[in-house]
């Protein structure tokens, strides 16, 4: 019998619609109120995190990658680590104090390369606080000897039902957690929590193609779609399995949980595209029916995506070149950033950020994000987009956008700017 899951669709509208170095910055609480400030650096600097409850106590993850290539004893000589412990964004009290995290490789931070250099995974627990208290905040001061401090925030659940807050999908070494929601086509990871107590776990996947995200003026409400399982498994945790799938693995402990474990298999060079079928479709966002069209029944996709670009850069092949170079360091950065359920590109931030580019701040709770943009020429003197955190079976961080009719004169010059190369 198949497995049958409701999900919200996302129709494709926007087809009609015409025409990394790394600092970090100061990130404060604001005093009194409900969220983080945060400016255009929340982006920049690739600080992920995430917990696991253990019981009596939880446990909290950090990926953190420098602007600069160190060593595990640099790292620890030139980083220092604080947190603390709130009952919510903004507030005053504190469930745990400000305490220092004594770096430690191998007891409580790891080093690996990417193609982007050196990257560490740190973690620390604290106990879980007495009384009627459900959900807090994490807030962790990471301070650079050489380029400063910041502070990140981490969502935490400290009673909950919810299988992720227990089991995490690990490396093949079972040791640090993937942060993001995706693995490579190819790659040995392992399903496991801190008990490390064996359990047999459903695996179901999902070879659908979701839709990408509607315009922030589309109010139209999308109409539920049927997503149906084309296999599924039986993985135990604490062993490792090799992802041999693109598409949405989805882990419930049995049918009748609620929520699960939901990560994307991905080609071995995202979140980068390079196949000219790729890097086609995040155009969508910038281009007219008959140019998306174009692109999708060429005989040539490679030929046909050159005259693309070469047709909106009238035939200017340095203004081709950069829009072409900047264009696609966005594709890549909202994937690596935004992806949940389903590509980054195709989500309501990631398409945000590809037409608007990183926001000039980030005000974020326990239940939105709110972008702000401030005076950008003459179009605007500032702009918001709000993201609403929602419940998603597959992820935890599934955000949908407010959408409004009144963004129509902002969007539009912004897609004009794009098709016109005037985005650096």
């Amino acid at each position: 019998m198949k497995h049958l899951i409701y999900l919200s669709s996302i129709l494709i509208l926007l087809a009609g619609c015409k025409s990394s170095s790394v600092k970090t910055q100061s990130r404060n609480a604001v005093p009194g109120g409900s969220s983080v400030n945060r400016s255009t650096d929340a982006f920049l600097f690739s600080v992920r995190s995430r917990f696991l409850d253990n019981n009596s106590q939880l446990r909290t993850y950090l990926h953190i990658q420098p602007d600069r290539n160190l060593t595990s004893a640099e790292f620890a000589q030139e980083f220092r680590i604080r947190y603390k412990v709130l009952p919510d964004y903004g507030s005053r009290q504190e469930l745990q104090g400000n305490k220092p995290v004594t770096l430690t490789e191998g007891e409580n931070f790891t080093r690996k390369s990417n193609g982007s250099g050196a990257y560490f995974t740190i973690w620390f627990d604290f106990p879980k606080p007495a009384g009627q208290v459900y959900t807090g905040v994490v807030m962790t001061e990471i301070t650079d000897a050489k380029g400063g401090m910041t502070t990140h925030d981490t969502f935490v659940r400290f009673r909950s039902g919810k299988v992720s807050d227990y089991y995490a999908m690990f490396d093949k070494d079972g040791v640090t957690p993937l942060l993001e929601n995706y693995v490579r086509q190819g790659d040995t990871v392992r399903l496991a929590s801190l008990n490390k107590v064996d359990t047999s776990f459903l695996l179901f996947h999902y070879n659908f193609d979701f839709d990408v995200a509607l315009p922030p003026m589309a109010t139209l409400k999308p109409q539920p779609k049927r997503l149906f399982v084309d296999s599924s498994s039986r993985v135990t945790t604490n062993k490792n399995f090799v992802v041999k799938r693109e598409g949405l693995h989805y882990i419930v402990r049995d049918t009748t949980d609620t929520y699960g474990i939901g990560i994307i298999g991905v080609a071995d060079r995202y979140p980068r595209y390079t196949y000219a079928q790729q890097l086609s479709r995040p155009l969508i966002y910038m281009s007219t029916n008959q140019e998306v069209n174009d692109l999708r029944t060429g005989a040539e996709p490679k030929r046909s995506l050159d005259r693309y670009w070469l047709a909106i850069s009238n035939g200017n092949q340095q203004t081709a070149k950069r829009s072409i170079a900047a264009f696609y360091r966005r594709v890549e950065r909202a994937n690596d950033l935004f992806t949940s359920y389903k590509e980054g590109w195709k989500t309501d931030r990631g398409m945000v950020y590809i037409i608007m580019g990183p926001p000039t701040r980030v005000n974020r709770s326990k239940d939105r994000e709110v972008w702000v943009y401030t005076k950008r020429n003459s179009q605007f003197s500032e702009i918001n987009f709000t993201f609403n955190k929602r419940n998603n079976q597959f992820v935890e961080d599934h955000y949908e956008l407010a959408r409004f009719v009144e963004f129509q004169p902002i969007w539009y010059p912004a897609v004009e700017a794009w098709r016109n190369g005037e985005i650096e």
